[in-house]
């Protein structure tokens, strides 16, 4: 239960940073109920500001953001990771839940 509240601490957390290039950018990360998967979208106009003079692009910030969660969730011990959802056509930036490690472990 301890994870779980440590996860949901994470996942609930306002301003989630991440650098790319020379810029620290905050994103609010929040849960795509219906459609599963995490949602990031820039904390406010100041922060969209910093994406777009960083230059990167879309797919190179995506990278960035699904790298940091990934770091994060690892330092959290938790059993699944984020993936890119390079198809997803809305602001921000979606990403799905990958389960792989926890389902290995469970099929063992």
């Amino acid at each position: 239960m301890e994870n779980l509240n440590t996860f949901n601490d994470f996942i609930t957390e306002k301003n989630f940073q991440i650098v790319s290039g020379d810029y620290v950018i905050k994103y609010r990360l929040s849960y795509r109920y219906g459609q599963g998967g995490i949602l990031a979208m820039a904390s406010s106009n100041k922060d969209l500001d910093k994406e777009i003079e960083s230059g990167a692009s879309k797919t190179a910030i995506g990278k960035d953001i699904e790298d940091a969660i990934n770091d994060e969730l690892k330092k959290r011990r938790q059993l699944f990771t984020v993936e890119q959802d390079h198809g997803y056509q809305g602001a921000g930036y979606s990403f799905y839940i990958n389960m792989d490690g926890l389902l290995k472990l469970l099929n063992k």
